[in-house]
């Protein structure tokens, strides 16, 4: 099967410099965007998970439960079974 692609409209500077680090990595530029998006994706990902975490450390009864589950997970790893 193929790829299908499409065609997104950069400013003429962010082209520049695409086409530029697209030499300078010697990857297309397709491949550099993949890359950079998936890279951009795993930090709003990131982002997301400690604002959320943040949140949580914010409601003492939701953190005091977090805590606890903690510590019965923790118990699982002293249960004697060989890893």
């Amino acid at each position: 099967m193929l790829n299908k692609t499409t065609t997104v409209r950069i400013d003429a500077e962010t082209y520049k410099g695409l086409k530029k680090l697209s030499k300078e990595l010697k990857q297309p530029m397709q491949k550099v965007i993949q890359e950079a998006f998936l890279e951009y994706k795993k930090k709003v990902l990131l982002s997301k998970t400690a604002e959320a975490f943040a949140a949580l450390k914010k409601d003492n009864e939701l953190w005091q439960e977090e805590i606890e589950e903690r510590q019965l997970w923790d118990n699982t790893l002293q249960d004697g079974i060989e890893e």
